[in-house]
């Protein structure tokens, strides 16, 4: 394509992939308590003869626009992210376009928010080279060309991330005259949008060791220290239950409040959420790959006591360790594993580590069937959490541990089965059917309860 006149619209760009609704949300009860468990600079953008050349210098070649801006916009990206590594603050900015004043500053910020997160790696790519500009973002920018493509930022921090986090930005690309630069971001919007980070509302600080990074803003430090200690002691209670491969790593994001964690998870409202695991966004609608994240509601777990907080972290540290069998398990089989392996220190009986479970069988509520996926985000959630917990717990008691270790992987896929494809794979690990376990299930949980 040229860059003469103004092409034809393009056909409307289709949203990012984009995981559903669905970050692993851990509801525990613990008897105490419910919790579901999902530096302004003022600075002139530079002029000059020796500005000029360092903007001209971040691009490489080409004094005229190519009719095919990909190269040109890829080796502009290198640079940048070199210049995040490197804490290059010149470099960074060379990448943007000094005539929007309001972005660039932007940008510098941003870049000194960047410039205390952890990164032991950083890199992006274009993920296509489609150019998704509107007629209204070309008609903004005219005469001069703009290219908006998808940017796939890959990184990883210190210390972690075996397989790097993956995050999409949307960046608008205009030709200065001598070079491309950056003029904006997310001008698709609400068609797409730039995936949210930790760094973008403030500064980083963290708190490590050899296995778990903890990442948070200052003034966090107490709250950040006490989620260590948890992750710390999480490890030997998932490997009590787990014996599957995994990283035996976590990084958990603390940010500043529940706004802030909803903008990271893509949320609309985490006001009963205490954390969540990025396991689930790896293939939901998002496609994101976070890896072994884990994100706490700062709002809410601020005031947990140790107790609640460790139940949290457990559960959601086990979310990572199995994230590797894909999204073919049941939920009900994901979130009760979860609570079966948090709760099973708390040496207490069911009526207590389960008790919204427990308050419905003595009213008579019990539906004496296993959750539904709408039943585990529904309004009666804890009771739904509760009993899947209870079934895992019953699985452990009636079959082995090892048992139902195998059920839930040999659920391992990338597709949830139908009510009669669980029927096999139960018949298979356990030797019975689905609807008999879900019956001698309820007989125990009124047995017990």
């Amino acid at each position: 394509m040229g860059w003469g006149p103004p092409p034809p619209p393009p056909s409307p760009p289709k949203p990012p992939r984009r995981r559903p609704p669905g970050w692993l949300l851990a509801l525990v009860g613990v008897g105490l308590a419910l919790a579901l468990v999902a530096g302004s600079l003022s600075l002139r953008p530079p002029g000059g003869p020796a500005a000029r050349t360092t903007q001209q210098a971040a691009t490489g070649p080409g004094p005229t626009p190519s009719s095919d801006p990909a190269r040109q916009v890829q080796q502009l990206l290198a640079g940048r992210a070199r210049a995040i590594l490197r804490h290059d603050r010149a470099g960074f900015l060379a990448t943007v376009d000094s005539r929007r004043r309001a972005f660039y500053h932007a940008q510098a910020v941003l870049f000194d928010r960047m410039a205390t997160a952890p990164f032991s790696g950083f890199s992006y790519q274009l993920d296509g080279v489609s150019n998704l500009a509107t007629t209204r973002i070309r008609q903004r920018y005219a005469p001069a060309p703009v290219y908006l493509p998808e940017v796939e930022a890959s990184y990883r921090f210190r210390g972690q991330d075996h397989s790097p986090v993956l995050a999409r930005f949307y960046y608008s690309f205009v030709w200065t005259g001598t070079a491309w630069r950056i003029a904006a971001q997310d001008e698709l919007r609400p068609l797409a949008h730039s995936d949210a980070e930790i760094w973008d509302t403030g500064p980083l600080q963290t708190a490590a060791t050899s296995r778990t990074l903890v990442v948070f803003h200052p003034g966090d430090s107490v709250l950040a220290n006490r989620l260590l200690g948890a992750a710390e002691r999480g490890y030997a209670q998932v490997g009590a239950s787990w014996s599957g491969a995994w990283e035996h790593k976590v990084v958990i994001l603390v940010p500043r409040d529940q706004a802030e964690a909803e903008r990271l998870v893509g949320a609309r409202d985490l006001g009963q959420v205490a954390a969540v695991a990025a396991s689930s966004i790896e293939s939901g609608p998002f496609q994101r790959v976070l890896g072994n994240r884990i994100v706490v509601n700062s709002t809410n777990v601020r005031r947990y006591d140790q107790l609640n907080l460790q139940v949290v972290m457990t559960h959601e540290m086990t979310h990572v360790a199995t994230r590797t069998i894909g999204q073919g398990v049941p939920l009900f089989i994901v979130e009760g594993f979860a609570d079966f392996t948090a709760l099973r220190p708390i040496q207490q009986p069911l009526a207590l580590t389960r008790p919204a479970l427990a308050a419905t069988v003595r009213a008579g509520r019990f539906s004496a069937t296993l959750p539904s996926d709408a039943d585990l985000r529904g309004a009666d959630a804890s009771v739904a959490y509760d009993a899947s917990s209870s079934f895992c717990l019953w699985v452990a008691n009636t079959f082995g541990e090892s048992k139902l270790q195998a059920l839930y992987r040999a659920f391992r896929g990338t597709t949830e089965p139908s009510t009669a494809g669980q029927d096999i794979v139960f018949r298979h690990v356990l030797g019975i059917s689905r609807a008999t376990a879900q019956t001698r299930w309820t007989a125990w949980v009124r047995q017990v309860l």
